[in-house]
């Protein structure tokens, strides 16, 4: 009896499943599609615990693969929404770069000039997967153990400590000088940053600071005239 009333049920079901898609069939594109043997059973449980019909669980599934196109609107909306979090999270590694580039993109959006729409010439570049999540592990890496010694040199020869002024590394070598090299981070603002080499680390900066003072202002031993112009 029990097996009965479970086939009944089912066909009833089958039924609507089909009363549904003629329903939505009428003036909707159509596809026919050949599903693999056991697929039709797992998308009708799926269907079943999302409480719709199996046509509205693979057209969600397919929604979520193929979704529309984002408009200009769209993208600066999300874009607007990072610059917003961006703000708040002090802690975020290079926040004000991120701020700056989201900014910088935002107002070459709405110049309306889409020069990136134009064909290209060359192969177009695209998003590595792996090497991002290869970044995410390393970036995890430096805040557990810290920053490794060849990615503060890297950093360096990019130009990582060029954009203090004068004074600043002035004072920072000092410090190094006297053998305080937190004081002299605290005076770069990088007291919070950990060094996974932290004697490496402070020799790498102060020979870059060191040489960046003298390729600009001369002897960083030199007596210092405090009302120096640059």
């Amino acid at each position: 009896m029990l097996d009965v009333k479970r086939e009944i049920a089912q066909c009833y079901q089958k039924s609507l499943e089909w009363m549904e898609m003629a329903k939505a069939g009428r003036g909707a594109d159509q596809f026919m599609v050949r599903l693999p043997e056991g697929m039709r059973d797992r998308i009708a449980k799926a269907a079943e615990r999302s409480g719709r019909s199996m046509n509205a669980e693979i057209v969600a599934a397919l929604e979520t693969f193929y979704p529309p196109e984002p408009t200009l609107e769209d993208v600066l909306e999300k874009v607007h929404t990072a610059i917003a979090q961006s703000n708040k999270a002090w802690g975020m590694p290079y926040r004000q770069t991120l701020i700056d580039a989201l900014d910088e993109l935002s107002d070459t959006l709405t110049k309306g000039l889409e020069v990136d729409q134009r064909p290209l010439v060359t192969v177009p570049v695209k998003f590595d997967l792996p090497e991002f999540s290869e970044r995410m592990r390393r970036w995890r890496r430096a805040k557990k153990y810290g920053v490794e010694q060849q990615d503060l040199e890297d950093e360096i020869k990019k130009g990582f400590l060029r954009k203090y002024h004068h004074d600043t590394i002035k004072f920072a070598l000092e410090h190094f000088r006297e053998g305080n090299p937190e004081k002299a981070l605290r005076q770069l603002k990088l007291a919070d940053i950990k060094f996974a080499e932290p004697e490496k680390a402070y020799r790498a900066i102060e020979s870059d600071l060191r040489d960046y003072f003298t390729e600009n202002w001369g002897s960083p031993e030199a007596p210092w005239d405090h009302d120096e112009e640059e």
